[in-house]
């Protein structure tokens, strides 16, 4: 049986239980909400799980993540309780070693967890899919992800400078959330194609490591626009060019207007095939050591003197958010080895 959480003697007072907290090393250096037995037996409350069931043991530190534990960092995100069962499947998608978490906690690389809702639960808890979505706006979306990053401080153990490695960090370590824009999206659900109903809801764990912008506001037609998200994509730098060629996935984020423009003419699997033969880049833009290397591993990276972006088509993680209106989509070169995974949102029986 897992070690269930101590109660401590603190005194009642916000200003000084943060003081506290910090001091432990327990918060991402904003203020938490006090997790008073209370709060978390309500954040229990809403799954049919008992509090010492472990969900996982997150490397590097391992420590068992019970049912209250995770229930512990949520309240001290500010997740309401209709959150939680999102909160505990990402967890669940944390832990599979397909996503690589042990190295997103440890690596230099400034890699950090993003969280994809599909499914109804979107809706029936306020979850932000459309305008400024990953910007401030829900807190649905805001307490989801810094639940995860709590956990991922006090339960993994991702310690700056003592575990965590990364020379730089995307600012999207403190959350990063979002859902997909189902109703705008002129494909089915991005989880349908990854095994699921489309009346399930999911959580999909990626591992981006930067978030590059691709606006087009002029193009007319799917093939004039998938020129220039070809053109957005590309980056000599990318963890998915070089040394981890053919192994991870890379997410890309259309906005509605984009995806319903270049739905036209493509489908979503038509769209990967198109980017697994046209994202390429000059070997010319790379150094003669790292395209030495790329010959040396004779992996058929290289062809013709261009680079490419993938071995497979389903390296290409294709999912709709964003305003409506609005023509800026978003690409998310990834940690490189690290596979994306989609596990169930398991909602309680009542």
């Amino acid at each position: 049986m897992a070690t269930r959480a101590r109660v401590l003697d603190v005194q009642d007072d916000l200003e000084v239980i943060n003081e506290y907290a910090y001091e432990q090393g327990w918060t991402d250096g904003l203020p938490i909400v006090p997790p008073t037995p209370a709060r978390v037996n309500a954040m229990m409350r809403a799954v049919d799980r008992r509090p010492d069931d472990v969900v996982a043991h997150l490397p590097p530190l391992r420590a068992a993540a019970t049912v209250e534990k995770i229930a512990i960092s949520a309240v001290m995100a500010w997740c309401k309780p209709e959150y939680f069962p999102v909160v505990l499947a990402a967890v669940e998608a944390a832990a599979d070693p397909r996503l690589c978490i042990m190295a997103m906690n440890t690596t230099t690389n400034p890699t950090v967890p993003f969280v994809l809702v599909n499914g109804p639960v979107r809706n029936d808890i306020d979850l932000n899919c459309s305008w400024s979505v990953l910007g401030p706006r829900k807190r649905a979306n805001a307490t989801i992800g810094r639940a995860l990053s709590l956990i991922m401080i006090n339960l993994a153990g991702r310690l700056p400078e003592q575990t965590c490695k990364a020379t730089w960090k995307m600012p999207g370590a403190f959350t990063m959330c979002a859902g997909e824009y189902e109703e705008e999206s002129p494909w089915e659900p991005f989880h349908t194609d990854r095994g699921f109903k489309k009346d399930e809801s999911t959580v999909t764990l990626m591992s981006p490591v930067s978030a590059v912008n691709i606006v087009d506001n002029e193009s007319q037609t799917p093939d004039e626009l998938l020129a220039n998200i070809n053109a957005g994509m590309l980056g000599a730098g990318s963890n998915n060019v070089f040394p981890f060629y053919g192994i991870g996935n890379m997410g890309l984020m259309l906005c509605p207007n984009h995806a319903q423009l270049l739905a036209r003419q493509y489908t979503r699997r038509q769209l990967q095939e198109h980017f697994l033969t046209h994202l390429r880049l000059p070997a010319s833009y790379l150094s003669p050591r790292r395209v030495a290397m790329m010959k040396s591993a004779d992996l058929g990276q290289i062809e013709d003197g261009y680079v490419r972006y993938a071995a497979r088509a389903d390296q290409f993680l294709i999912f709709v958010a964003g305003g409506l209106g609005g023509l800026h989509s978003g690409f998310f070169p990834t940690l490189g080895d690290s596979k994306a995974v989609t596990y169930p949102i398991r909602l309680p029986d009542r």
